[in-house]
């Protein structure tokens, strides 16, 4: 049986898996870049997020490692005479909490004149081998020479690890001299990096045992009287002494990064910043009292390698190689480094720069944006297939199509005007019953009855009806309702509110059924609130002087629907009794409640409390009156005796 001609499609039938594979593809790329530049930005975000969680942690660190000096200066400032036993008892704790804190000590200002005073005082007190020390040109520990002046270790604790330097004259180092001269000068305290403090051939050396030297030396300048002087020549002439500080910044490193992530990382710390001078223009005659030497600023740099937690001396170029290997794209700004953040240490300003190693860069990896590419060409490919193989049953489906168009228009209409018979349905009963009820009735669940243990009831009546209702005819009278309910009505649907019924001219509604809800008191206060100027607005529009009683209360209630026809929602309890009484028993314009509704409001609404009064069937009971939101200026809703 020979083959049909198989028929040709015309060039237009290919134009949609055209366009799909290109928008396809292009959606594919798209998404790639975006993806790609997402994938970017977001490790920036959380490379930036790392190192400001490193740079805190190290600059509280090193602030809380240098208020123990500051708090051991202040001590010794509002001490008339600090002995030794006084001092190691002061400074026991920090150096037991502190693991960076190798040495703290207290050199005083010794003149020539009381030299041997305090030589004899510090064997008796110290030890009996103390005497005023100097190093020599050999690198021994020698008998200082006279001087004006001596700034000896008088107490240093602990003094077994730090025995060496005991007696040592800080004056007699140059290194030393300018720091204790730039403390005295500045009246604040002085920290020079990688500070020698031990003998070594070539100076001092910080951390006895520890070879690499590399530490922190702070120094606190002591006053004679408490007030901190303001001048040079004060400051020099009421220098008392100077207490000072040795950490170890291995553990200061450690102690601010445990628990903290510091994978592929270098941190490099430097001290680039010269330390503000507020002083004084000095005198340009060194014989002047204000004459000020030179400041060194002790500039320093450290590189500490936290996986092998070791401190690396930094090689040349350190911060442009830092700026080189940065992650994160670079600033329009030349001066700005992404991977450096100011420390605020002390009165100084340090900068700690980050620096990524060689197996960063291998962690960076795309596979988001790669894997978005590969995803997107295949979900391309999939509907491209399917799209070209159908194009040949696409006459056969065409024809199939023909052929049932007019019996689903038919189906279509049958369909639409079933649903507008279900709409009307469900519009009418609802009308009638809340939501969640009307469908237990469509499920044709028989005896409805539900128990709710928290809900608040409000009875609203119009004062005055019965005049009203001799006065106009009945047409206008049903207007008249037919306006204040309706617009009742759509307060209540405004605060999720459930009316209840209509009884002549009273309305009742209630808050948390047939759903619970937590704010059912304050949706029914609101209502209540705004029903007052409803009935304001309407009492304008149709040149009445309408106002009405409400009464409030909040408690239990049965709820459910009672008759076979002409069924209703309706409400039974105390609860209802009793808020039908405040409404009953209150006052012209205003809104009444019971001391149980008043308890879940008092603290978002302002009260007027109206006193005892005397409920039918229910004695004596304390009542509220409602008068405004909080927040806004109190304003009484109403006039009432």
């Amino acid at each position: 049986m020979p083959k049909p001609n198989k028929q040709h499609l015309p060039w237009s039938r290919y134009l949609p898996p055209g366009l799909t594979l290109c928008l396809g593809v292009g959606l594919s790329v798209l998404a790639f870049i975006l993806i790609w530049n997402w994938e970017n930005k977001r490790r920036e975000y959380e490379f930036n997020r790392r190192i400001d969680d490193i740079a805190i942690a190290l600059e509280r660190q090193l602030n809380t490692d240098l208020d123990v000096i500051l708090a051991l200066g202040d001590y010794m400032k509002t001490s008339t005479n600090v002995e030794r036993s006084s001092f190691s008892r002061f400074v026991s704790r920090p150096l037991a909490i502190h693991s960076s804190l190798q040495m703290v000590a207290w050199s005083p200002l010794v003149t020539d004149a009381k030299r041997q005073e305090y030589e004899a005082q510090g064997k008796i007190e110290i030890d009996p081998r103390f005497q005023i020390v100097e190093k020599n040109t050999l690198g021994d520990l020698v008998k200082t020479s006279p001087r004006l002046e001596y700034f000896p270790l008088y107490y240093v604790d602990p003094l077994a690890e730090n025995q060496t330097v005991l007696g040592l004259d800080l004056a007699s180092q140059p290194r030393l001299q300018t720091i204790i001269e730039q403390a005295r000068d500045t009246g604040e305290i002085t920290i020079s990096p990688n500070t020698p403090l031990a003998p070594v051939d070539d100076g001092i050396k910080l951390i006895p045992g520890d070879h690499s030297g590399l530490g922190l030396l702070a120094v606190v300048p002591i006053y004679q009287n408490v007030t901190q002087p303001n001048t040079i020549a004060s400051r020099r002439n009421l220098l008392q002494g100077f207490v000072l500080g040795v950490f170890q910044l291995k553990n200061i490193f450690q102690s601010s990064f445990k628990g903290r992530n510091t994978e592929y990382i270098n941190l490099y710390l430097s001290d680039s910043t010269p330390k503000k001078n507020d002083l004084s223009t000095p005198s340009p005659n060194p014989g002047s009292q204000n004459f000020q030497l030179p400041i060194e600023k002790n500039n320093f740099g450290i590189l500490y390698d936290p996986n092998n937690q070791q401190l690396i001396p930094p090689e040349n170029q350190l911060k442009r190689i830092a700026k080189l290997n940065c992650p994160i794209e670079d600033h329009d700004n030349s001066e700005y480094q992404p991977c450096r953040r100011s420390l605020k240490i002390s009165d100084r300003e340090w900068s700690l720069y980050i620096l990524t190693t060689p197996e960063f860069r291998k962690t960076q990896k795309h596979w988001r944006s790669w894997g978005s590419l590969v995803m997107g060409l295949l979900w391309t490919l999939i509907p491209v297939t399917y799209m070209l193989t159908a194009l040949d049953r696409t006459t056969q489906i065409e024809k199939l199509a023909e052929e049932t168009a007019t019996q689903a228009e038919k189906l279509q209409q049958a369909y639409k005007q079933l649903e507008l018979e279900q709409v009307k349905s469900e519009e009418l009963l609802l009308n009638v019953l809340p939501g969640p009820i009307a469908q237990r009735l469509k499920a044709d669940e028989h005896n409805i009855a539900d128990t709710f243990a928290e809900v608040t009831v409000m009875f609203a009546d119009i004062v005055g009806f019965t005049e009203l209702s001799a006065r106009i005819s009945p047409s206008e009278l049903v207007g008249v309702l037919n306006d204040i309910f309706s617009a009742f009505d759509h307060l209540a649907d405004k605060y999720g509110l459930e009316k209840i019924k209509t009884i002549g001219d009273a309305y009742m509604v209630c808050g948390g059924l047939p759903v619970p809800r937590v704010d059912h008191a304050e949706a029914i206060a609101e209502m209540a609130i705004d029903m007052q100027q409803e009935i304001r607005k309407l009492s304008v529009d149709h040149n009445e002087a309408f106002s009405i009683r409400i009464g409030i209360n909040s408690g239990p209630v049965i709820a459910g629907v009672i008759g076979l026809k002409r069924f209703i929602y309706d409400l039974w309890g105390d609860t209802v009794n009793i808020a039908s009484r405040m409404e009953s028993h209150g006052m012209t314009g205003c809104i009444q409640m019971t001391a149980a509704t008043y308890d879940l409001l008092r603290d978002k609404y302002y009260f007027e409390k109206r006193g005892t009064i005397h409920v039918k069937g229910k004695g004596y009971m304390t009542t509220y009156l409602l008068l405004g939101r909080k927040g806004f200026e109190p304003t009484k809703l109403f006039d009432h005796p």
